[in-house]
């Protein structure tokens, strides 16, 4: 199954939220009053389930559309963090973080900031 996009997933938390209000006193499963809730009400078909093999368990992002930079050691795609600390105890807007070694390149620039910086991604990537 092809990765959701910010806006995509946004849609899904929408109509999995309407499903569980309206379905909940028939089931307390939610895959379950996702699925009635597509029988019976839902505009557009969706999957029940979402993939999470490109993205694990992490929380998808606004900043998921752009192509991320590359960790210089790793040359893994950097995740960004926000409001972040540094050792020393300096507060920073955001952080490009390397899961594989470990290291933090700390910036000033805002995540709006960021995301007019970075290249959006293709679709077909997603």
């Amino acid at each position: 199954m092809k990765k959701l996009n910010y806006t995509e997933f946004q849609n899904r938390i929408n109509e999995v939220s309407k499903a569980s209000k309206i379905f909940a006193p028939l089931t307390n499963n939610v895959s379950k009053a996702f699925e009635l809730y597509q029988e019976v009400l839902a505009e557009e078909k969706m999957e029940v389930f979402i993939s999470t093999s490109t993205g694990g368990n992490r929380p998808q992002t606004p900043i998921d559309d752009y192509e991320r930079p590359k960790c210089p050691t790793c040359d893994v795609e950097l995740m960004l963090r926000f409001n972040v600390e540094d050792i020393d105890g300096k507060k920073w807007n955001t952080s490009w973080f390397c899961r594989t070694c470990l290291t933090d390149y700390y910036s000033d620039k805002t995540v709006q900031e960021w995301m007019n910086e970075l290249q959006r991604r293709n679709v077909q990537e997603q």
